[in-house]
């Protein structure tokens, strides 16, 4: 039963980012949207534009569904406008060139604004006003009728999507903090022995120092989720949650600079050649030992992490006394929190 159960059953990893509430709510919400689109003369015409603007806007955190939502609106209409107008000048005639000047045009135009990326929605909508123009009643391909439904189409979806993570969020709301938080800690224990392993066996190293480099990412992701809720508006967080929001956003930094710590270890073996020591490297297990102990979504006393007694001045020894400073002050933090 419990083979099965792991089979069926997503990653502990999945679960604290809520992973079975996801697959909930984006079942209501393109439920909703179908419905929805379907009733409208207008958005019934472009179903797919309504159900994709639902599953693309889709967030846990509701002001980043709202920005997602503004951006592809946005990015939509460049992609739109700029398209449509080359449509209206080659006057209706969609061939390989029309089709190569709107899409090398609307990249032109949205790398000026933003060179760092080009959005797949702005492409999207460029090549749909070229293969999905609307006809007006006198059977007259028409740009404008085919804008008109493509932001519409969108538009509905987007504010589906919006009110399902308004709607949700009011129900995980108040534990996102601490399951994010739970989330990343899994994955710096995951560092630590990574490391650990690394610096047992110098072969190790650079696959090692792969895992360490996707935790940064998972932290940074963690950092402004919780950054966001701090900000957030539409959901009534009262004194005392904010506060646990910061002390949670403090033990997020706390791991990062640990992980940071373990990272400039292995480099140290790797590029240095330098070789830890056997009470360093217990140290490093006693860190793993005390964060496997503590339990963010069920807390229990957590005795503090006993000090390093080595008096080496190797860089290396320094980093694990910094990784056992941070590991004390996610200690501390996590005893205060109700």
């Amino acid at each position: 039963m419990k083979s099965l159960a792991r089979i069926l059953g997503l990653k502990r990893e999945a679960v604290l980012l809520d992973s079975w509430l996801y697959i909930f709510k984006a079942m209501c919400a393109i439920s909703v949207g179908f419905v929805l689109g379907r009733t409208f003369s207008i958005t019934r015409l472009d179903m797919i534009s309504v159900l994709l603007g639902v599953m693309y806007n889709l967030e846990p955190i509701n002001v980043s569904g709202l920005k997602g939502g503004i951006n592809q609106l946005l990015a939509s209409t460049l992609g739109a406008l700029i398209t449509g107008f080359l449509v209206y000048l080659m006057n209706y005639q969609i061939s390989f060139v029309t089709i190569a000047l709107g899409i090398g045009l609307t990249m032109y135009v949205a790398l000026k604004i933003d060179y760092r990326m080009v959005s797949p929605v702005t492409i999207f909508t460029s090549i749909y006003m070229t293969q999905l123009l609307q006809t007006d009643a006198l059977g007259q391909p028409s740009v404008f009728l085919t804008f008109r439904l493509r932001i519409l189409a969108l538009g509905l979806g987007v504010l589906v999507a919006m009110v399902f993570n308004l709607l949700f969020s009011l129900f995980y709301y108040k534990k996102i903090g601490r399951k994010r938080v739970e989330f990343v800690k899994l994955h710096s224990i995951n560092a630590i022995k990574h490391t650990i392993k690394g610096l047992q066996e110098p072969q190790l190293i650079q696959s090692s120092e792969f895992v360490l480099a996707s935790v940064f990412n998972d932290v940074d992701m963690v950092k402004v989720n919780i950054e966001t809720m701090m900000r957030e508006r539409f959901v009534p967080f009262n004194h005392k949650e904010r506060v646990q929001l910061s002390n949670l956003l403090e033990v997020v930094m706390h791991i990062k600079n640990m992980t940071h710590c373990a990272y400039d270890n292995l480099f140290i073996a790797h590029n240095l050649g330098e070789i830890i020591e056997p009470n360093d490297l217990n140290q490093m297990n006693e860190i793993v030992s005390k964060l496997e102990e503590i339990d963010f979504l069920n807390k229990k006393e957590s005795k503090p992490i006993s000090d390093s007694l080595t008096n080496s001045t190797t860089r290396m020894s320094q980093n694990i006394k910094l990784m056992t400073q941070e590991c004390q002050s996610i200690l501390s933090i996590y005893n205060q929190l109700d």
